[in-house]
């Protein structure tokens, strides 16, 4: 019996040791025709070794056995891989191999097909840590490549504010400060809505999984459990005024500055050069109860484009003054 196990055991290994990694798959620096990142693995049938991330993605009544997702035991990007296989019984933390054809669907890298097998190695392994990424990786980044490392990933947001209400198909947007993200409801059955979300919702950090849908990259929790705040939701626990931050920044022709009203208030923005001296009031207005986005076109009062260099640009609503840091490429 005991050298029956010891087989086995080596078995096990060696099919471990041909297998590939996440990392493996998804790692590129090279631009396919669409300007996606297509796995240099696209058309092989390898397999894939990883720890189960989540279950459930696209799953509904018609089809409620799940999809699911793996990660690399070390995380970090370049580490998911989405596995489109139906009915394999898997679940969180199940080490499992995966063989089957790499194809992308409009430029989602996933594992499945004709032929696919799930082989369960073991249960109750530990996910990796999810990474911690900004809202503005999210939001149709300029390099591509910034967010492709993340696909499948499990990863987190922290500190955001939504910027929207959810739509009809449950995706709304948050910012962190660095600029707007997606949140989606994929890895919940369909018909799923959230409650709850309006403009200016506030979370400690929301988890999930990153997909690419329609062109855009969205993070997916998967489940309530994966949005969390110490206190209550909306942003009424935040001051009264509260400046978010401005992106791009750097910039070079524009920036968008968002800050929150807690109720309607007169709010003044102004930018400051490094020697103190106001070059510019942005905003001097009464403004609403929401979150706000105002336009810096890097000019001062008087028309002139600023040179570049730091400034700062500091927010005055009611008793709350903040201020921040931008810099002018």
């Amino acid at each position: 019996m005991k050298r029956f196990a010891l087989i086995s055991l080596m078995v096990i290994s060696l099919g471990l040791a041909f297998a590939v990694t996440c990392y493996d798959i998804q790692y590129t620096e090279t631009p396919g025709a669409d300007g996606t990142y297509p796995s240099p693995y696209t058309g092989q049938s390898p397999t894939v070794t990883g720890i189960v991330s989540a279950v459930g993605y696209g799953t509904s009544a018609t089809y409620p056995d799940p999809k699911f997702f793996i990660t690399d035991p070390s995380g970090g990007p370049w580490s998911g891989l989405y596995i489109y296989r139906f009915g394999t019984g898997v679940a969180v933390g199940d080490l499992v191999n995966c063989t089957g054809p790499i194809t992308e669907y409009y430029g989602f890298t996933e594992l499945g097909g004709t032929g696919t097998t799930v082989q369960i190695v073991s249960n109750g392994n530990q996910v990796p840590a999810p990474a911690l990424i900004a809202t503005s990786v999210l939001s149709n980044p300029g390099v591509p490549a910034n967010a492709e490392m993340w696909e499948s990933a499990f990863c987190k947001i922290q500190n955001v504010t939504a910027t929207s209400s959810p739509d009809s198909h449950q995706e709304f947007y948050v910012t962190d400060g660095s600029g707007p993200g997606q949140v989606d409801d994929a890895n919940y059955q369909y018909g799923h809505t959230f409650s709850g979300i309006t403009v200016g919702t506030y979370w400690d950090e929301i988890r999930g999984i990153v997909d690419y849908s329609f062109n855009l990259y969205g993070i997916n929790p998967r489940n309530d459990q994966d949005m969390i705040t110490t206190g209550n939701q909306d942003y009424v626990v935040l001051p009264d005024a509260k400046l978010i931050g401005n992106y791009p920044n750097p910039f070079v022709g524009t920036t968008e500055i968002a800050f929150n009203l807690k109720s309607v208030q007169p709010v003044q923005i102004q930018i400051f050069n490094l020697k103190g001296q106001k070059v510019r009031t942005l905003l001097n207005s009464k403004m609403s109860a929401q979150l706000h986005n105002v336009t810096f076109d890097r000019k001062d009062d008087n028309g002139n484009l600023l040179p570049t260099g730091m400034y700062f640009y500091k927010l005055t609503a009611g008793n709350t003054v903040q201020s921040r840091k931008l810099v002018i490429r």
